[in-house]
């Protein structure tokens, strides 16, 4: 999308959960367990987001002006550099680790998870010493993008899936399979995140039809502040959520954040950020579990023990700044690249496909 049409109320909030999620996985890995406790929620809300976008960029393009192959490509042009960038610097922790602290990992293992993480395929049964019960041990996130390339893939099928009535119903089939947990992780839990994912992203796609249709009430921009202020409290109350909660944020609040940031005008220096935070967002995603490896592997190196207070702010620094240069100098060239060699491929198949339709039509 075209930079000026980024609506920076949903950027923003994507910024948010995104560094709420960093604080999350600090507190877990780190025994700060009440930093961000419920921030994992994040994902329904990238999930709802992604519906949302996905139906307003594409929904009325696809299967006509845009093919289904064409919109897949687009999809994983636009997701997947950054995972394999991720799934490269943590491959090279563990290789690092395991010369450093003289570990026995086959190399066999390290090779079937590196290539399952650049294929985005799930390691069911991945040993503890690389990070094994996660269904992608090398780069815990990414189970999401898994998540989130299979809902895409099954929404593009048909464009009734693009419809209202349809997208609301398959978001209510999916949502009380949402009582067995928020799952989808960890092998254990790997079929919950199918419901997951479908309910998220369905509700975002009839949240973007609904919205299409109203317009703006006068009294929007006080339901979105006051939502963003529940979100802010949900994610870093210090106590985990018991499901009923969790249903309401996946059901309701994470929908009606994204209805109602959709029609958000923000201005100035906060439109300034919030457009920066949504840009960083997924780089911040992606790449912060192999940047906590490295960071946390190289202060305890040097002798120290694992410390919150300490390691948090440079965990948190190192995340955002390299983030950024990954975005501007990795990210944003190979998606470029890619794009250019997309454009010229199809260039140089036209003049075939038009010297083709010519000897079928004869002279004129």
């Amino acid at each position: 999308m075209d930079q000026q049409k980024h609506n920076a109320a949903l950027d923003g909030l994507r910024g948010f959960a995104a560094v709420s999620v960093v604080f999350y996985h600090i507190g877990h890995w780190l025994h700060g367990r009440a930093l961000a406790t419920n921030a994992g929620l994040a994902v329904d809300l990238f999930f709802c987001l992604s519906g949302y976008v996905l139906a307003m960029v594409y929904g009325e393009r696809l299967g006509f002006k845009l093919s289904r192959g064409e919109f897949f490509r687009l999809r994983l042009i636009r997701l997947l550099p950054l995972m394999t960038l991720a799934t490269l610097v943590s491959t090279g922790y563990v290789i690092m680790r395991a010369y450093v602290r003289h570990e026995n990992i086959p190399t066999g293992t390290i090779g079937s998870a590196f290539i399952l993480g650049i294929l985005n395929v799930p390691f069911l049964n991945a040993p503890i010493v690389i990070g094994g019960r996660q269904l992608f041990p090398l780069n815990g996130p990414q189970y999401t993008l898994f998540l989130e390339l299979f809902v895409n893939g099954v929404w593009c099928l048909s464009r009734r899936l693009n419809k209202l009535e349809v997208a609301l119903g398959i978001a209510l089939f999916c949502l009380p399979f949402l009582a067995h947990g928020l799952g989808g992780d960890t092998a254990k839990t790997f079929w919950l995140g199918f419901p997951r994912v479908a309910a998220s992203f369905f509700l975002g796609v009839a949240v973007f039809h609904v919205r299409r249709r109203l317009r703006p009430a006068w009294f929007e921009p006080y339901v979105f502040w006051s939502l963003a202020l529940i979100m802010a409290a949900i994610f870093y109350y210090p106590a985990p959520l018991t499901t009923p909660y969790e249903l309401l944020w996946a059901g309701i609040i994470s929908p009606l954040l994204v209805f109602t940031g959709a029609s958000m005008k923000i201005t100035g220096h906060v439109r300034t950020y919030a457009l920066l935070a949504g840009e960083l967002s997924y780089a911040i995603y992606a790449l912060h579990y192999p940047i906590f490896c490295w960071v946390n592997g190289a202060y305890q190196a040097s002798g120290h023990s694992p410390n919150i207070f300490v390691e948090g702010p440079l965990i948190l620094a190192a995340v955002l700044i390299l983030s950024y240069l990954a975005v501007k100098f990795y990210d944003e060239p190979v998606r470029a690249w890619l794009g250019r060699r997309r454009a010229t491929k199809e260039a140089s198949l036209r003049p075939r496909a038009n010297g083709r339709r010519e000897a079928i039509q004869g002279p004129r």
